[in-house]
């Protein structure tokens, strides 16, 4: 289910995420660049390849809903080929939320 409503706080360089059942999250860019679940990203992330981890600096240059499934981020990086689902955003979240990260 997709969120209610996605704001960008650019000078904290985080998404918060406001989901119908009341949930309010919020991501740092960094999270969401270093879990792209794009094919690419995927295969790095298997092989252990630590170039995954990005600048502090990586900022999200755009959003983009795809349909009903998810969002694409644009990151200032060029890459923009990893689709969210909603589902394993929100689960990306609440772990992130469980570390303390």
């Amino acid at each position: 289910m997709a969120p209610d409503s996605i704001v960008d706080h650019r000078a904290r360089a985080a998404l918060e995420f406001f989901w119908a059942d009341g949930e309010r999250q919020v991501v740092a860019y960094p999270v969401l660049r270093a879990h792209c679940p794009c094919a690419d990203c995927k295969a790095l992330r298997g092989n252990g390849l630590s170039g995954l981890v990005p600048e502090a600096a990586v900022q999200v240059a755009a959003i983009q809903p795809v349909g009903a499934y998810g969002v694409q981020f644009v990151f200032s990086d060029g890459h923009d080929r990893g689709i969210f689902p909603w589902g394993f955003l929100r689960g990306l979240l609440e772990r992130q939320h469980a570390s303390g990260s």
